[in-house]
């Protein structure tokens, strides 16, 4: 009896004390080989990321050394073409300074002495592959770096930043773009217009005239973009343009007088009508673009050189009306802003007399500019130099 007492006292002295202390010793070794298995799993992940890490450093290696080799190969390419865009464009050079001669003699030759009948078949050849000739030149220049920028855009761009349009696929666009922004910019003046029209408040004046001037200012770095590259805009428009930024800036300076306020709607009907003969003018030339391009492509597109001469004197002769009266519209400006300054105190203004001295210069010289055009047009109708000018403007070449 005492003897299973005793043995029921052990067993109890072993679940008190001895058993909570051999399962906590088992719980903290199980506890040890889940911590050290968790830990060499991880070991393990991190060395196989180091590894693709690795792995993927020596491909980017393997490619940077052939990366290098290609470029290498693109800067040699690069020294070659400098080398034969400067030999080009001496040789261009020197063959329009031949050219030049010839034609010079040629022309004096013609008026002294009469051309025998045996020679007038092949001078009238000659006379056509000189012009052929001096538009494939003329097409040659404009595929090499252009070597100035010319002063304007050297002063406003700086004069070793290239921008030459070296194919015809990126003159087209160009121009194409700039044709764009035109039109948009224009639309936006025909609302600022009525705004300004509607409210009777100096600061939309002020914002129409801000536009007027960033615009303009923007269209002359264009135009003189266009022209290093061999666009054929007639001088006085591109003057014209400069003017016209002056004169908004002057406007734009003006202070809000009874003076101003004489004059104001009148202006701001002004500019609404020539925003509209601007708005007819874009699509007109936007028009003559396409149908150039097309004459270019015109193995594929069904264009004639004659049809298009017809339609683009047809189309100028629709603007005509439109710009004489732009010009009347002008000439009156002038004839009003001298009248106020005669008539009402505008004493110390001095935009006054500048508008009017600008507004009559610009109408004098577009209704000149406009008269000359028309007489050109009408000389140059159907001549061999206009038609082959107008078959290789904008013909692309195959690689392009």
């Amino acid at each position: 009896m005492s003897h299973s007492r005793n043995i029921c006292k052990l067993v109890e002295l072993y679940s008190i004390t001895i058993r909570p202390v051999v399962m906590s010793i088992d719980y903290c070794i199980v506890e040890s080989l889940n911590k050290a298995l968790f830990f060499s799993a991880v070991e393990a992940m991190s060395a196989n990321k180091y590894k693709n890490i690795l792995d993927e450093w020596h491909a980017l290696s393997k490619e940077c050394i052939e990366m290098e080799r290609k470029h290498d190969v693109y800067l040699s390419k690069m020294r070659e073409l400098s080398k034969q865009q400067e030999a080009c464009l001496k040789a261009v050079k020197h063959a329009s300074y031949r050219l030049n001669q010839i034609n010079a003699d040629f022309k004096s030759l013609e008026k002294n002495t009469k051309v025998d009948e045996e020679d007038a078949s092949d001078i009238e050849t000659m006379k056509r592959e000189m012009v052929e000739l001096e538009s494939k030149l003329a097409e040659m220049k404009g595929e090499l770096p252009v070597p100035k920028n010319g002063l304007y855009l050297s002063i406003i761009l700086g004069s070793n930043l290239n921008l030459s349009l070296l194919n015809k696929n990126d003159r087209y666009r160009y121009k194409q773009d700039y044709e764009k922004f035109k039109l948009s910019v224009t639309y936006a003046q025909l609302l600022l217009i009525v705004v300004a029209l509607i409210f009777r408040a100096r600061i939309f004046d002020s914002l129409l005239n801000f536009v007027l001037v960033w615009y303009y200012c923007t269209l002359t770095i264009r135009e003189a973009i266009l022209s290093i590259n061999g666009s054929r805009i007639k001088g006085w428009w591109m003057t014209h343009h400069y003017v016209s930024c002056v004169l908004s800036g002057v406007t734009l300076t003006w202070k809000d007088s009874e003076c101003y306020r004489a004059f104001r709607t009148q202006f701001l009907l002004f500019v609404l009508y020539i925003a509209f003969v601007q708005v007819l003018q874009s699509q007109y030339q936007r028009g003559c673009l396409r149908r150039l391009h097309a004459l270019g492509q015109r193995y594929t597109m069904d264009i004639t050189v004659e049809g298009f001469s017809s339609w683009m004197f047809r189309g100028l002769t629709f603007l005509i009306p439109f710009l004489v009266l732009a010009y009347i519209f002008q000439f009156y400006n002038c004839y009003v802003l001298i009248t106020l300054y005669n008539m009402m105190d505008c004493a110390g203004q001095w935009q006054v007399p500048a508008l009017a001295v600008m507004f009559f210069l610009v109408a004098c010289c577009n209704s000149f500019t406009l008269l000359r055009v028309i007489i050109n047009k009408f000389k140059q109708s159907g001549s061999y130099s206009t038609l082959f000018y107008m078959q290789t403007k904008y013909r692309f070449n195959k690689l392009e």
